[in-house]
This record gives structure tokens, C-alpha cells and sequence, in this order.
């Protein structure tokens, strides 16, 4: 997958620096005919013709761009006109030659992007060779060895070819980091989809109670999980979970939860035997390094009867005709999901009284923290619902979240999930 991400990219970054390199080089070619020499009509005859050179070939690449005409060999000619032009200058204006030589640098670096290290190499040994030349004609041919030698040492010509393989190295690297981000974003997206179809786009219509849930992400993908499934009429089934590990993978051991808990509870499977089917089913997938924290709540909506496992999840809340003074965790003392493959779940029953409040969340909420570090734990959330202890169920899931946020300074730490079933008050 990396070579389908960078191949782009790649594609795109050498594209780009085409238009960089027409603008360098239209740049050099106004720099070099109306510098010190004066006048174009008195450029010396070398550069005039290098110059008239560069300028047909870049209008004539402009022009095929235009027309999303690719030109022949367009970087391989560009780089050589590039070096002509160079060269050009140097044979005519030696007193600029330090300056000049330092453009080589340039052709250099975007032989690097087109070409890679090979290319980039390549380019400064060119380099090298037209200087050479440019002192051959300058003086005549008169010049020997050595001092051709003492002059590429003055112009530090051994800095060409490291500068190429510098680059190039870098510009290698950074590619890489490129597409590792590309093809995270990749895996972020998928995971994206993959949630968005996990999760209810409604929830069931249930008379004589209110639902209500609000899932707040960290970061781009939530490793936090919730369904509520009417299995038939007497009764619906509601599960939270919090699942280790993000990105692809961890949606992958999200997807996996989701389906045997689907299937298991469409079955009519009590809570315990419910987590016993989804432990056993994605056990071996989670080791050595995964799990999950479930809550798996079966409701008797004629009665208000819940039974309920807790796979060592923060215990859900259940808050007496809504009031903070009469509470119960619902817990059950049970491991998590995927840790071993013998947890003897086990289940527990009570009567959700008319009026009663439901608050199941995961450990986002009770764990956030603020400024000092402070988590805002059983306590902050409790205080934030006895303040709406007799709003509708959706006001409550809402305002924990404005609770949550207001506590942490409005950056969560983790994901959150906030769920909330209240009874209908009688009368």
C-alpha cells in the first residue's frame, strides 16, 4: 500500500517542481541579460545564445503544459539547458563565476526530486564537467591539471556532489514520512467508515422509555462502541464498550465486538451468556495485547427488569427516580473481554422503577481531567447529573458532555460515550 500512496505523491511533488524550476530559470535568464554586462544587445554572444535557448525551451514547455502536453524528455533536457545556461554565464562574466557556480546547487537539488539520488549525481558531475569546459575556453586551453584542479577546489566543487546525495537522502526521507502519513490518514478513513456503519443511525422506538447517547471522539476514530437492539418486543438489549487500540486495527477488534455482540444478543442469549459467545469469539484475534470493557444490559420493557454483566467496564449509574442521593453502580466484578478464556461471567437483576435513570458511560467521562490533573471521576458526574435529575434523557447525555468538556477545558483526553435510558415517570 505505501507504493499505491507514494506513487502519487511522488508524482505530484515532481510536477510542482516543474513550475519552480520554468520560474528559476526565467529568473536566471532576466538576471543574467540585464546584470552588470549592461544592455541585451551587448550580452556576449555565449549567453545571448543560451539564453535564447532557455527562453524557446520554456515557452515551448509552458505551452505544452498548457495544452497537458507532455514534453519528450522535458526534465532530462531541462536540466542540461539548465547547466548551459550556467556555464554560459561563467564563460562570459568570469567575475561572477563564484556566484554562478553556487546556481549549480540548484540543478543539483531538483535533479534530486525528479531523479532521485542517481540523478542528483549525475547533475553534479555534469556540473563539474561544464566548469571544467567553461575554464578550457575561458583560457584558451591553456590551463593545466592542477590548476584546473585548484579552481574546483576554490569553488568547492566536492560540495556539489555532496549536496546531492544530501538531498536526495532527504528528500528520500521525507517521502517516506509523507507517505506514512498518507497512509495513516488512509487507515483513518477506512476506520471512519467502518465505525459509521457500526453504529445505530436511530435508535429503537421504545414506549415508556427515553434513549439517548452522545459519542464524543478524541481523536479521528473512536474505539468506543454502543448499540441498542430491540430483540423483540418484550425486550431490548443495550451494550457499551471500550475497546484497546486505535486506528485499523483496533476498528478491526471493534467490528469483531460488534458482530458477536449483534449475533449473540439477536439470539436472545442472557448478558452473561452474551459476553461468554464474544469472548470466546474474538479472544484469540486480542492476544497478546488487546481487550475490551463491555456492559451488557437485557431489558424487560413491560417490567423494567434489567439483568446486566459488567466485563469490567466503569459501572453504569442508576439513579432513583433520577435523584443523586439514591444511586446504584451496577457492577458485577467480572474481567474483561479478551484477557483469558475462562471469566465465569456473571449476571445480576433489578427493577428499573418508573422515573429511574440509566447513565452508562466509558471511561472518558469519569477519567477526564483537568488543569491540575484532577479526573473527574463518579463524583463530577454525578454532580453534573443532579442538576437535570428529571430532564428528558437526551438534556442529560448532553449536558454530562458540557460537563466533560467544561471540567477538561474543553479537550478530551479519550473517546466518551454517554448513554442514557430513563423510565418514563407514571402518570
Amino acid at each position: 500500500m505505501a507504493n499505491d500512496v507514494g506513487r502519487p505523491l511522488a508524482e505530484f511533488r515532481a510536477a510542482s517542481s516543474d513550475d519552480v524550476v520554468v520560474l528559476v530559470r526565467a529568473a536566471l535568464i532576466v538576471a543574467l541579460l540585464l546584470s552588470t554586462a549592461g544592455l541585451v544587445r551587448q550580452t556576449p554572444a555565449p549567453l545571448r545564445l543560451a539564453a535564447i535557448v532557455a527562453m524557446v525551451f520554456t515557452l515551448t514547455h509552458l505551452s505544452m503544459r498548457l495544452l497537458k502536453l507532455r514534453m519528450p524528455l522535458q526534465r532530462q533536457l531541462s536540466i542540461g539547458i539548465d547547466l548551459f545556461l550556467i556555464t554560459a554565464g561563467i564563460i562570459s562574466w568570469p567575475h561572477l563565476s563564484v556566484r554562478l557556480f553556487q546556481i549549480y546547487y540548484i540543478v543539483v537539488i531538483y535533479a534530486a526530486i525528479w531523479f532521485k539520488w542517481r540523478g542528483a549525481i549525475m547533475a553534479a558531475v555534469l556540473a563539474i564537467i561544464a566548469y571544467v569546459t567553461a575554464l578550457l575556453l575561458m583560457f584558451q586551453m591553456q590551463i593545466t591539471v592542477s590548476e584546473i584542479l585548484l579552481e574546483l577546489g576554490a569553488q568547492n566543487a566536492a560540495a556539489l556532489v555532496l549536496i546531492a546525495v544530501v538531498s536526495a537522502y532527504l528528500l528520500a526521507a521525507n517521502e517516506r514520512e509523507r507517505v506514512r502519513g498518507l497512509r495513516l490518514e488512509h487507515e483513518v478513513q477506512l476506520a471512519r467508515v467502518m465505525q459509521r456503519e457500526m453504529l445505530p443511525d436511530e435508535l429503537p422506538e421504545v414506549e415508556g422509555y427515553e434513549r439517548a447517547v452522545r459519542l464524543e471522539v478524541a481523536r479521528e476514530v473512536s474505539g468506543d462502541l454502543y448499540g441498542f437492539l430491540r430483540v423483540s418486543e418484550e425486550t431490548m438489549v443495550v451494550w457499551v464498550a471500550d475497546v484497546a487500540g486505535k486506528g485499523v486495527h483496533g476498528m478491526m477488534h471493534v467490528s469483531m465486538l460488534h458482530s458477536h455482540l449483534r449475533a449473540a444478543a439477536l439470539e436472545g442469549m442472557s448478558p452473561a451468556a452474551v459476553a461468554e459467545r464474544v469472548n470466546r469469539g474474538v479472544y484469540d484475534a486480542m492476544q497478546p495485547s488487546s481487550f475490551a470493557s463491555v456492559f451488557i444490559g437485557q431489558l424487560h420493557l413491560r417490567t423494567g427488569r434489567l439483568t446486566f454483566t459488567n466485563c469490567g467496564h466503569p459501572p453504569p449509574l442508576l439513579l432513583r427516580d433520577g435523584r443523586p442521593d439514591d444511586i446504584m453502580r451496577l457492577t458485577t466484578g467480572t474481567p474483561l473481554v479478551g484477557i483469558t478464556t475462562t471469566p465465569h461471567y456473571m449476571q445480576f437483576s433489578m427493577q428499573m422503577r418508573p422515573g429511574d435513570l440509566l447513565v452508562i458511560t466509558t471511561d472518558g467521562v469519569q477519567e477526564a481531567r483537568n488543569s491540575e490533573g484532577a479526573m473527574l471521576e463518579d463524583e463530577g458526574l454525578i454532580a453534573a447529573v443532579s442538576e437535570m435529575s428529571h430532564a428528558s434523557a437526551a438534556e442529560v447525555a448532553t449536558g454530562i458532555v458540557h460537563a466533560v468538556r467544561a471540567f477538561s477545558g474543553r479537550a478530551l483526553r479519550d473517546d466518551a460515550i454517554v448513554a442514557v435510558v430513563r423510565r418514563e415517570p407514571v402518570g
